[in-house]
């Protein structure tokens, strides 16, 4: 039985395809690069969202003290922010 060995014709993209497979290749590439780069962003902006929120109470509870000393030292009153007028309250 004799055996047939098939041969096959080497075939290439044409030009026109090698240059839409570099093209999306490329494009590929640069997803990847802008995709990491939006994560490192998202991270940078949830670092400062933190940050922002513990200043958020850090201002809260020098606000609370603050109001405390005020009430402790000049008792039940009302206050002119502009002006810094106490008003006494009965």
């Amino acid at each position: 039985m004799p055996i047939i060995q098939e041969v096959t014709e080497q075939k290439f993209l044409t030009e026109e395809e090698k240059t839409t497979l570099k093209d999306i290749q490329t494009k590929s590439q640069s997803l990847v690069v802008e995709l990491g780069e939006i994560s490192m962003i998202k991270i940078q902006i949830e670092n400062r969202y933190e940050s922002a929120k513990s200043y958020l109470t850090e201002i809260s509870n020098q606000e609370k003290e603050f109001t405390k000393n005020l009430f402790d030292k000049y008792g039940k009153f009302s206050l002119d922010p502009e002006t810094g007028e106490i008003i006494k309250s009965n």
